[in-house]
């Protein structure tokens, strides 16, 4: 299987163009140096071995998965002693350098996070026992593998940006609707993440669960509302969208007193 990509160069979606396993390697052989026009994925199963890219060197073991940038020098090196093997796959398309460079992957910094192997891996694999496939359906699954893979390394790298953007777009959805009956899944959704996937960055971010601070905001509006002396409790436990029976139970859990004992300190009566 070799995919005729030379015309497809500068197309926007991903496309895999070819994929194989690692043949037996020589001990101590050397391949380069080499300039390609495509994006290379490159997964360590075994062995040894190191990737040179401009004239730096990266040491590659079982385990590594290091993505190759179009236009750098690469050569490629086996260990002498036990030279590495794995799976790899040759990708173009646009959207692959948009995503890459917001994984962070450079030229100087080529490895995916480590966490991300077995999945990254595993869609290549994929691709390399379906490339063969000439079924009406087969170029879908391929390319199918190529966004698991994009998906995959995006899914656990550090994403910075995207994260902050992630966590001040949820914040601002809480801080408009807390006197809703708004839940996670909700806010996951409006951020337009998987729930579980959403709950984790919140919290990495944060230092709470998007439960845990959307109730502690709650909480904190409700205190502002009883300062005015306004309401009873149970209509404050409404207005901030909580239930008015566990409303005492989640205020004292949050600053030590009852809403009653709360309001005597303000209003001394």
């Amino acid at each position: 299987m070799f995919y005729e990509y030379f015309t497809n160069i500068y197309r926007e979606e991903p496309m895999l163009c070819f994929c194989d396993r690692d043949k037996d390697l020589e001990p101590g052989i050397r391949y380069g140096p080499v300039i390609r026009d495509i994006y290379i994925i490159d997964c360590c199963t075994g062995g040894y071995g190191s990737v040179i890219i401009n004239g730096n060197e990266f040491k590659v073991k079982a385990g590594d998965c290091y993505i190759l940038l179009p236009h750098d020098i690469i050569i490629h090196t086996a260990d002498e002693v036990e030279p590495r093997r794995g799976v790899w796959c040759a990708v173009n398309g646009a959207r692959i350098g948009r995503d890459l460079v917001r994984a962070g992957i450079t030229s100087q910094n080529p490895f995916a996070p480590a966490e991300a192997f077995e999945e990254i891996c595993g869609f290549v694999e994929q691709m390399v026992q379906m490339r063969d496939d000439a079924d009406p359906g087969a170029e879908l699954r391929r390319t199918a593998c190529v966004y698991g893979v994009m998906g995959a390394l995006l899914r656990y790298s550090e994403v910075e940006s995207d994260k902050k953007l992630w966590i001040q777009k949820a914040i601002s959805m809480m801080e408009t609707h807390y006197h809703q009956p708004l839940n996670v899944m909700e806010i996951a959704a409006e951020v337009g993440l998987e729930r579980s996937y959403f709950s984790t960055i919140f919290k990495s971010q944060t230092g709470l669960s998007p439960h845990e601070y959307l109730t502690a905001l709650r909480i904190k509006k409700a205190c502002t509302l009883m300062e005015q002396d306004e309401l009873s409790v149970a209509e404050t436990a409404a207005s901030v969208g909580l239930d008015p029976q566990n409303f005492a139970r989640l205020f004292k859990r949050e600053i030590g007193i009852t809403p009653r004992e709360y309001k005597k300190q303000i209003f001394n009566t």
